[in-house]
């Protein structure tokens, strides 16, 4: 199986969790609750034994309980001529920079791209604890908001486990793939 496919819930799906009607085995019920459109299936298998989440996910998606993410309008984070550049978070997501001879709006990024990335990496790095911080990213509309949250982003996660981490974390979300 494709560890890097992200799953999301059916409506099926969403109602089978309050419902509990078909009576899934409590593994899989646990991938069901995690799902979330983010999550890839690598992320998911530390939920079961290994081997296991194959057979949760394919049982899921034969019930028609989840189904697979397709994100038409992501695309990877853009960087200056295929490599991470170190200027920071906000010049990567600023626009167009030919300081490389390339143009960066041939690869922009979609904000809702590096809010599922930002969300994605709180939650690999503080778990549950990043759930409010999570929320409010998630919520962001513009650029502005964003760049604000991560910021917040940066402080809780140097605060929590160092400044190396926090710089990490600011990397992951300039990197490609």
């Amino acid at each position: 199986m494709d560890g890097t496919v992200i799953y999301l819930k059916t409506p099926r799906g969403i109602a089978e969790i309050s419902l509990r009607s078909a009576q899934l085995p409590m593994t899989t019920r646990r991938v069901l609750i995690m799902i979330d459109g983010k999550r890839t299936v690598d992320d998911l298998s530390i939920l079961a034994k290994p081997g296991e989440i194959e057979s949760a996910v394919v049982s899921l998606e034969s019930s028609g309980l989840i189904q697979r993410a397709s994100y038409p309008g992501s695309i990877d984070v853009p960087t200056l001529n295929g490599r991470d550049t170190d200027t920071g978070l906000s010049s990567s997501l600023a626009g167009p920079s030919t300081s490389g001879g390339l143009d960066e709006r041939d690869n922009p990024i979609t904000l809702e791209e590096v809010k599922r990335r930002a969300v994605r990496g709180l939650h690999d790095r503080l778990g549950p604890e990043a759930d409010s911080l999570a929320m409010r990213i998630e919520a962001c509309r513009s650029i502005e908001e964003f760049r604000t949250c991560v910021r917040q982003a940066e402080r809780v996660i140097a605060s929590a486990l160092g400044s190396a981490a926090a710089q990490d974390y600011l990397k992951a979300l300039r990197r490609r793939g």
